[in-house]
């Protein structure tokens, strides 16, 4: 039976929700993504959770929920990416073969000003009839520790760390490279397994949306 589970000061239980609602940059709701924690077990000396996640946009309409995991070590957070894969299925690509090559975002146990975090990475292969289609490559790089900050959202005021991070996208259609830059400026606690806040900026540095948590319990 899964059971509470402590690490990092964090405690994760089975049953636990947390919602992130979405906002374009001129403050309208553009939808919102519900998490669940399904279970919780020892691994090792590691704690993992099984979350499920499901996107739901501005109007009500449901996307299919899809797995993500995260394992707590003791000194660090590892979030598996790859539920981002399962999205990406469940909104359009329902008839490609995916493989996840690359997949790893790491967040150290504990947060310090100017500290500089490992680049996240995700690649994946899109083929269909055994002849690939798509290469697609996501990296986190530049991630560092700018502040600590007061945020306040609907569930509170907390002193936040301000991570900033450049995410850079190629997408390889038969060959063809594809890329994007956006800047990713998020703010994180030691006690909330998710960004309080993450706003989203272009590559000129014009804000394009934003993310709040808007319920944990």
């Amino acid at each position: 039976m899964s059971q509470a589970q402590t690490c990092l000061g964090m405690t994760f239980k089975t049953g636990t929700n947390f919602e992130i609602s979405q906002f374009s940059a001129k403050e309208k709701p553009m939808g919102k993504i519900t998490y669940q924690v399904k279970d919780v077990r020892k691994e090792g000396s590691s704690t993992v959770m099984d979350i499920t996640a499901q996107f739901q946009d501005e109007k009500g309409n449901q996307r299919p929920p899809y797995l993500i995991h995260y394992t707590c070590t003791g000194n660090e957070l590892v979030a598996d990416m790859s539920g981002m894969m399962q999205a990406m299925q469940n909104g359009g690509m329902k008839d490609m073969e995916m493989k996840l090559k690359t997949n790893k975002l790491i967040y150290p146990g504990k947060l310090s000003v100017g500290q500089k975090l490992n680049d996240g990475q995700m690649e994946v292969e899109m083929s269909s009839n055994g002849s690939t289609m798509m290469n697609m490559n996501m990296v986190m790089a530049n991630r560092q520790v700018e502040s600590k900050d007061p945020i306040t959202t609907p569930i509170g005021t907390f002193d936040a760390f301000k991570v900033s991070s450049d995410v850079n996208f190629e997408n390889r259609v038969m060959g063809i490279p594809v890329r994007s830059t956006m800047r990713v400026v998020s703010y994180r606690t030691d006690n909330q397994l998710f960004d309080i806040r993450s706003e989203t900026y272009n590559k000129n540095g014009k804000l394009m949306g934003y993310s709040l948590l808007t319920k944990a319990n």
